[in-house]
């Protein structure tokens, strides 16, 4: 039996839930009793495999307009170039004829890219033999061993819907990505935009997020503060004083100083009475277990993680055993999943950090819909601990952050509600003016004593509001009484608030939340998602790394990049609307769910992908012809100015793989530095010093032609000849020992 995994990691999890093993580097071979074929081969294989570019398909090296939309009939898998050794002995597995080897078993994640990764490659491969689906939520002993018992059949004619659940979302990305990159890119670089920062890429995922993170930018450009004033009335009531805020109907700031102060002014010293007094006790139930979106907004608010850190942390912690899948959606479990809390509990108690926790009988949620609801999962549940116990000082700071959030979450949910007095008192001044005063009191910690030992170190209770030290008094509705005294307290509104990368997640989970009415064309909000809980950390890398966006001190700014990138994509909302990539998942989930026919959906997708993008590409090559990026042309050029233009009064500008003139598309200035010179990587401080002194520093290491050795030079201008030389000033070339 072969055994192939995506991870080393995984690989080896498997590996250990047998007894017998003998290592030979990645592959590990598995005497197993359990199976006739007599032992089982894992093997890792990643992303061994990759679309080809758009070159493989025709002629399409130089990027012209004339040659979109490429519209591929049948796509190219190339083998990754790091991976071409891997390949082959793969390959060689699959091939083999010996008894040992009759069957494959696919390890690969239980998510959509994990199914498809491994099953695209054996169709690579040419396999025949059949392929059983290794399907566990958990890398412990015992969830492998069960999971080997109950193998699931793949189909080896037309595989499962989720393989072709990926194969669409695979192609039709590829379809909209290469086309669209192509054509914004020309188009920009047609008017003096040309690629900076690994060129203009164009993504369904990436640009709806960029677009998202573009008009709370511009409603926070957009947006005037205005003073306002508070007024506070100070209440005597019998024996009772109280503070009371100011309010009518909904409003309770006043914007005007002098109304503010004639207000506070007229209820010094007035009759006032009691209007009404509300009281209600309100039970807080614990929090729900974890998925990865709550996860990853929880840690990045708490310690500054990034999605893509978190996912991290949690996916090391998955393959030690140590917590279930972490790329899941769902925030319960299943009765089945119940039946390990008491062992899990009983882990916990042996662990002095959670000891103090667990002396009292817990209660028991294995009925508690809250947490066990099998109807609210799917082929994965809620991210919880494993039955395996841990070693907490073997784990890294921030994995043992994530771990203590885990199970935290789990011991609060077997302690009782947390019980809060709430109240309220509106009094009314002269008859005329209204106060109202809130109070919240804790009158019952319960599961909230599970998160407040731990407060310090920033793993908070889950409970928003906290406590309040508001404690109203005993007053009753129609006392009356005196306002002894008011206040003013100045403030001013704010503006939207920047979002976290914590935030992005969350808004990706639920992104019509951030639409009008009009815009959702009826949608439900929890309809319009942008990627999958799997898929959202990277596309904020994604993101990042093309340079729309920057994150400082956790916050999300839009790039100069990124804002000529969205106005570019203006007259073609199809591809910044949450609405586009919130109806092509719901089809991509259809094609998973095998609802239908799969294939044929397939097919249908990836042709709707076709027209949509030829379509699109016709409307851009339009709209560019009104495009204007004054404002953001010269925030891009000035975030990477390097200095003076040698030959005319532009200033010269980070263009990607080289510095050019900002001149270009006025005057045609074709002054221009390569990054790389002679094989050596030139600094954006020796490009500042040559372009203000004319020359650099000593530059070390810049190879000869020849390539058999190395030579050390200044960088000069020379004016009379109006280019780049070089200068060694006496400096002896050094040649490279063979």
């Amino acid at each position: 039996m072969l055994c192939i995994c995506e991870k080393p990691k995984q690989a080896k999890m498997i590996a250990q839930a047998f007894p017998h093993r003998d290592k030979k580097g990645y592959i590990e071979v598995l005497p197993c009793e359990q199976f006739r074929e007599g032992g089982i081969i894992t093997y890792c294989i990643g992303h061994i495999l990759e679309l080809a570019p758009a070159e493989s398909y025709g002629p399409y090296g130089s990027w012209s307009l004339e040659d979109l939309p490429i519209l591929p009939q049948k796509f190219i898998l190339k083998v990754t170039e790091s991976k071409k050794q891997q390949y082959q002995i793969i390959k060689r597995f699959v091939h083999d004829t010996s008894k040992n080897l009759q069957t494959i078993v696919h390890a690969g994640d239980i998510g959509r890219e994990g199914e498809g990764l491994i099953l695209e490659a054996l169709l690579h491969m040419g396999n025949k033999k059949p392929v059983k689906r290794l399907w566990t939520n958990s890398l412990t002993k015992s969830s492998v061993e069960k999971a080997f018992k109950n193998l699931r059949d793949i189909h080896a004619t037309t595989y499962t819907p989720m393989y072709w659940e990926f194969l669409a979302r695979q192609h039709s990305d590829w379809i909209l990505g290469i086309n669209m990159s192509r054509c914004i890119s020309i188009l920009l670089n047609n008017i003096g935009i040309r690629d900076n920062s690994g060129g203009f890429s164009v993504g369904r995922v990436q640009d709806v997020l960029a677009n998202i993170v573009y008009r709370r930018e511009k409603e926070i450009a957009s947006f005037k503060s205005s003073p306002y004033w508070d007024v506070y009335g100070h209440f005597k009531i019998g024996k009772h004083s109280y503070t009371g805020k100011w309010f009518l109907d909904k409003d309770d700031h006043l914007f005007n100083q002098t109304q503010a102060t004639a207000l506070g002014d007229f209820c010094k010293g007035k009759s006032s009475y009691i209007y009404s007094v509300d009281k209600d006790k309100k039970e807080v139930r614990p929090p729900q277990f974890y998925n990865l979106t709550n996860l990853q907004a929880e840690v990045n608010k708490r310690i500054g993680l990034s999605p893509a850190e978190v996912l991290k942390v949690a996916q090391e912690l998955y393959e030690r055993s140590l917590i279930s899948y972490p790329r899941s959606e769902p925030k319960h479990v299943t009765p089945e999943e119940a039946k390990m809390f008491p062992k899990i509990m009983d882990n916990l108690g042996k662990l002095p950090e959670y000891a103090p926790l667990l002396k009292e009988p817990l209660r028991d949620i294995s009925s508690d819909k809250r947490y066990v609801d099998e109807s609210k999962t799917d082929d994965h549940y809620a991210i919880i601990l494993t039955e395996d116990p841990a070693d907490l000082s073997s784990l890294s700071k921030n994995e043992l952050f994530v771990y203590d959030l885990i199970a935290r979450s789990m011991i609060a949910a077997h302690y009782d509600n947390a019980i809060f007095n709430h109240s309220e008192i509106i009094t009314v001044v002269e008859g005329d003016f209204t106060f109202k005063s809130t109070g919240k009191q804790l009158q019952h910690e319960g599961w909230r004593v599970v998160f407040r030992k731990n407060e310090k170190e920033g793993n908070r209770s889950p409970d928003e509001n906290g406590d309040s030290v508001t404690i109203l008094p005993p007053v009753e509705q129609g006392e009356t009484g005196v306002c002894e005294s008011t206040s003013l307290i100045e403030g001013k509104t704010t503006s939207p608030k920047r979002f976290t990368q914590g935030d992005l997640v969350k808004i990706m989970e639920n992104a019509g939340a951030y639409l009008s009415e009009v815009e959702k064309e009826g949608f439900k909000n929890s309809e319009l998602s942008i990627g999958t809980v799997a898929t959202r950390a990277g596309i904020i890398s994604q993101v990042l790394n093309k340079k729309y966006i920057r994150v400082e001190k956790n916050h999300i700014f839009l790039e100069p990049k990124g804002e000529i990138l969205i106005q570019s994509l203006k007259g073609v909302n199809y591809l910044t609307s949450p609405v586009t990539t919130g109806k092509m998942e719901q089809f991509l989930a259809q094609i998973g769910s095998g609802r239908g026919d799969y294939i044929k959906d397939y097919h249908r997708f990836v042709q709707r992908t076709k027209d949509i993008t030829t379509e699109i590409i016709e409307l851009t090559i339009e709209s560019s012809k009104s495009w204007s990026f004054d404002s953001a042309l010269e925030d891009l050029q000035a975030s990477v100015e390097m200095g003076p233009c040698k030959i005319c009064d532009g200033k010269v500008v980070d263009r990607g793989t080289f510095y050019g003139c900002s001149n270009y598309h006025t005057n045609k200035c074709e002054f221009s530095i390569q990054k790389r010179l002679s094989g050596k990587e030139l600094s954006s401080a020796n490009i500042g010093a040559l372009l203000e002194r004319g020359t650099t520093s000593l530059i070390k290491g810049f190879k000869k032609k020849n390539k058999e050795g190395t030579f050390d030079a200044f960088l000069v201008w020379d004016e009379n000849e109006k280019r780049i030389k070089f200068n060694f000033n006496g400096v002896p070339q050094k040649k490279v020992k063979k």
